[in-house]
């Protein structure tokens, strides 16, 4: 009975950090329940529980049905840097296990979300104004802001950054996953062009990351994702930017070879232009009962059909979107083309070396696993490209360099994703199986036609892929986790933050430094 009260009152989780901070000793661990109250304690009125309806209205706006469907045991609003310390040192005194959703736009359970064994954080309130820097050469925002909230400041002074393609993606899941955006031939990665970050620690410090200060953890933090601490604030450099060529256009599939041997041509040509980006997706369309196929192109001036696109204007769209427009504009109409958005969905990816016969041989596995399943509800799928050119590795290193094994020498590549999307969870089991035979499939056949390469893009990977370890070389690696034993000595965000890219661990938490590389 006095037990009960304490944790209804609150007083329990006062007292225990209140020992905590006089003796050092670790507080008893929580239930998930419990650790709801004692945060609604020191946080009233941001711990929403699962009969509220900011509950229901933060969980019904992840992309996907699977992250949706988990059910925390409560979720936490912080507004502010300062919220964040105190639910992680509260979190890490009483061993609370949580997640941390920003956008919420990763597919797959538990990215970003948590069962009844814990609660989640939802930082979608830590955002305000994106703000510029006197000489607006930098610009600062929340990690609860959407790319949208960024561009639309920057675009009133003809700025940009590199971000991302869709405007209501979440910009700390892509930031700390790397970050593949318009300017990224010519730039390098999102994470290249971070000038700081703010941060908090397990324990609850808040620090800045940067060139200067903490200069270790702040390239890790290029491909942090859930391993070093939670980002509140990102500042990035930016750059002038004004009206842009681009858009949609739509093809028959006949002319899927012909695209695909242009794009080719398009990424050895980033070399020499890097101001232009072509994404191509073979998919099939549930509602014309047909394979289609989907571009997605911009050039970062006002020109149609510059030379970067030349023998493309040859081919005649079923639809044609193109125009001058800006940024915004565009992520505005990414957005809309998404087939995803709350349904059943599941992405896999890998990378390889741009060759268009390889991608044609992908899809007619894809059309042998996936056909039939067509007529079940909502089944959608597609395998789509996008060129990653040898100077974006280049451009990395120009900007201090990132934990990537990405390397110029390596050659143009393209990043791959699967995705797939169904409405009736009855079809999780086929299409989830069905999605990884296609991915097997295609990591086989590119390593005995000498196409591979282990990188990994974060952020179209689902958790089941060993992104931490693919993507990194072994020096890398273990820098990395030299970097974690600094800011997370005891591992405790390995044992209570669940969700995102984990570096790899031993049972006991200890840095794993001689992973076994031979099946990768």
């Amino acid at each position: 009975m006095l037990l009960s009260l304490f944790l209804t009152t609150g007083l329990y989780s006062n007292i225990a950090l209140a020992r905590q901070e006089a003796f050092g000793t670790p507080a008893t661990n929580l239930e998930a329940k419990a650790c709801c109250t004692g945060l609604n304690s020191l946080l009233p009125g941001q711990v929403f529980w699962p009969s509220s309806d900011s509950y229901r209205a933060q969980q019904s706006s992840y992309y996907s049905g699977e992250q949706a469907t988990m059910t925390p045991a409560c979720r936490v609003s912080p507004n502010n840097t300062s919220d964040v310390s105190r639910i992680l040192k509260f979190a890490s005194a009483h061993e609370c296990h949580f997640a941390v959703r920003t956008g919420g736009h990763m597919a797959w359970s538990g990215a970003s979300n948590i069962g009844s064994e814990g609660f989640t954080i939802d930082m979608q309130q830590v955002k305000g104004v994106p703000t510029l820097s006197a000489d607006k050469s930098v610009v600062s925002f929340g990690a609860g802001s959407r790319w949208r909230d960024v561009y639309t400041v920057l675009q009133l002074q003809n700025l940009t950054t590199v971000g991302g393609r869709v405007g209501d993606v979440g910009v700390g899941g892509f930031l700390l996953g790397g970050g593949i955006g318009f300017l990224s031939a010519e730039h390098g990665f999102g994470s290249d062009n971070i000038q700081n970050y703010e941060v908090v620690l397990v324990n609850g410090s808040i620090i800045n990351a940067n060139r200067k200060q903490h200069s270790n953890l702040y390239w890790g933090l290029k491909l942090g994702s859930t391993n070093f601490g939670v980002v509140t604030r990102f500042d990035m450099f930016t750059f002038s930017q004004g009206p842009v060529w681009g858009g949609s256009q739509f093809f028959a599939i006949k002319d899927a070879s012909n695209l695909l041997e242009r794009l080719v041509t398009f990424t050895e040509k980033l070399a020499e232009d890097p101001k232009g980006f072509f994404g191509l997706s073979l998919a099939w369309n549930p509602e014309a009962k047909d394979y289609i196929i989907w571009t997605l192109q911009t050039y970062l001036k006002p020109e149609a059909y510059p030379a970067l696109w030349s023998g493309f204007e040859s081919f005649t769209p079923l639809v044609d979107m193109m125009g001058i427009k800006n940024l915004t504009d565009i992520t505005e109409e990414f957005q809309e083309a998404d087939p995803g958005k709350h349904g059943r969905s599941r992405w896999l990816t890998m990378t390889y070396k741009a060759n268009a016969q390889f991608h044609l041989d992908l899809y007619a596995r894809g059309v042998e696993l996936f056909e039939p399943y067509h007529g079940h509800a909502g089944v959608h799928w597609a395998v789509s490209v996008q060129p990653v050119p040898a100077r974006l590795a280049s451009a990395s290193i120009e900007n201090g360099g990132n934990p990537t094994c990405l390397k110029e020498s390596e050659g143009n590549l393209w990043v791959m994703l699967i995705t797939t999307d169904w409405l009736d969870p009855s079809d999780d089991h086929i299409m989830n199986t069905s999605a990884e035979a296609l991915l097997k499939w295609a990591e086989d056949e590119a390593k005995r036609r000498g196409l591979f390469s282990p990188f990994i893009y974060m952020n179209y990977a689902s958790g089941s892929e060993p992104v931490m370890v693919r993507s990194t070389d072994d020096q890398t690696l273990k820098k990395m986790i030299q970097v974690k034993k600094m800011y997370d000595p005891q591992g405790d965000l390995d044992k209570l933050w669940h969700g995102g890219f984990k570096l790899p661990r031993t049972e006991e938490h200890e840095p794993v430094t001689n992973y076994d590389r031979s099946e990768l």
